[in-house]
């Protein structure tokens, strides 16, 4: 049997079935994706499907249940019910595959597919796990499901075999099991650097603004918000777990920390911080209703805050083009730095990684003239993280030399060490700093920078 298969459904939807390998664990694994064609001409973005294949299958045994719940899908488009990202699907008594609910995501793209832009992908879900992410929201449920199968985001592939992510009597000892909480499905929280921003989405706006209307000061409103497609990286949380954590794209390079939550409020004490895996956000009562004014009028809003932080409120671009991001087979865990006043002495979670001066290898040439000092540093101090992230085990001592040659638009880099290195290793870290993004320069600069690892 030839893949890909196609079965018209009608004159205007077809499914093609496409037969495919991805890595998971430790080995290949073959998967069967539904890809429509024609949801479009309903104003309904494309879906797609994938199974992962059972070691006890033959691969050329597609299930045809997809085919049928991708027809009654359309019918339902075609009497103008149409589904975003964030919406969910009950699929009847009997469900799917024993699963009774769907949610609608953005798609993740595999090698040796056709591209999924633009499509939404259906991941499969127990009722334990539809009602969790009712109540605690997508994005929280997403994580750990993310966590769960080693891939960030979150998989797109299903198996009938995956079991309950939570037992039916599990109660969530969280903070905001109590809390009165909006979801807000289609909006947006992440932090990069100093900077909060949330991203609201108009669908959201109206629930928020009643949200908002009234709160006191010592009172918060808690905001569930859904999953940015452009973050490398997502906060996560289970109970037990005392200081903030993240899981990870194994090459981040945006820098953008995802949360499922935002808790605003009004205090003596402005600032924000992580609380479990979202952010909470003190203003003072001037900013307060200059923010709530700036909703209100559905206008973005920035707000300086003690430390040198932002807050920015800004909205989502609804028709901005959804691009499928790659398929991440690993996924790596992240500290985030602890509370100071309850941070406890414990064992190094990653290496310990300081860049010192960098030389310049221009000699004579001036740097001043073509390159910010400042953005210098903080580029160098970007390599130092993700050098610290990629190495979180190691334990030996050492130093690293880059050879940097910056120009306006690219990045070449060379690697030195005291040590000899396997090339696999040598050739990732190369990869790694060669995604990061450079400090612009005006014109070519070419600096060696020592990292020492694990050196006091």
């Amino acid at each position: 049997m030839d893949f890909p298969i196609n079965a018209n459904l009608d004159e205007s939807l077809k499914v093609e079935i496409h037969l495919h390998q991805l890595y998971l664990g430790d080995r290949e694994r073959y998967c069967w994706t539904y890809l429509t064609r024609g949801m479009k001409t309903h104003q309904q973005r494309e879906m797609c499907l994938s199974l992962l294949v059972g070691d006890e299958d033959n691969i050329e045994d597609f299930p045809k249940t997809p085919i049928k719940m991708f027809q009654l899908l359309a019918e339902r488009t075609r009497s103008g019910r149409v589904v975003v990202s964030g919406d969910s699907t009950r699929l009847g008594q009997k469900g799917i595959f024993g699963f009774p609910s769907l949610f609608y995501v953005p798609s993740i793209g595999y090698e040796d597919l056709p591209s999924v832009d633009e499509y939404l992908s259906l991941i499969l879900v127990h009722q334990e796990e539809y009602d969790y992410a009712r109540q605690f929201g997508l994005a929280r449920f997403l994580s750990r499901l993310g966590k769960h199968c080693s891939s960030f985001p979150y998989p797109t592939w299903n198996t009938p075999a995956r079991p309950s992510l939570f037992p039916s009597t599990a109660r969530e000892p969280s903070i905001l099991s109590n809390a009165s909480h909006v979801l807000a499905d289609y909006s947006h929280a992440y932090q990069i650097g100093s900077v909060l921003k949330l991203q609201l989405h108009q669908k959201d706006t109206d629930q928020i603004k009643k949200t908002l209307t009234g709160l006191q000061q010592n009172e918060v409103a808690v905001i569930n918000t859904g999953v940015s497609p452009h973050c490398d990286a997502s906060l996560y949380w289970q109970e037990g777990q005392e200081f903030p954590g993240a899981y990870a794209a194994s090459e981040a390079t945006t820098g953008m920390l995802g949360g499922s939550f935002v808790s605003l409020g009004i205090g003596l004490r402005a600032g924000f911080s992580i609380k479990e895996d979202g952010f909470s956000v003190v203003f003072s009562g001037s900013d307060w209703g200059s923010f709530c004014q700036a909703i209100s009028n559905e206008e973005s809003y920035e707000a300086e805050l003690p430390g040198g932080r932002r807050f920015v409120l800004d909205y989502v671009d609804a028709t901005a083009a959804s691009n499928a991001r790659p398929y991440e087979p690993v996924a790596i865990w992240k500290n985030l730095e602890q509370p100071v006043a309850r941070a406890k002495p414990r064992e190094p979670s990653r290496a310990n990684v300081q860049a010192g001066m960098y030389d310049n290898l221009a000699g004579t040439a001036s740097l001043a003239e073509r390159v910010n000092h400042p953005e210098l540093l903080a580029y160098i101090g970007r390599i130092e993280a993700t050098i610290g992230d990629a190495m979180s085990e190691e334990t030996d001592s050492f130093v690293l030399e880059l050879e940097l040659t910056i120009t306006p638009g690219q990045i070449n880099v060379r690697l030195l060490s005291d040590i000899n290195l396997n090339p696999d290793f040598e050739a990732f870290i190369t990869g790694t700093v060669q995604k990061i993004e450079p400090c612009p320069v005006t014109s070519q600069i070419h600096i060696r920078v020592p990292f020492h690892i694990n050196q006091e």
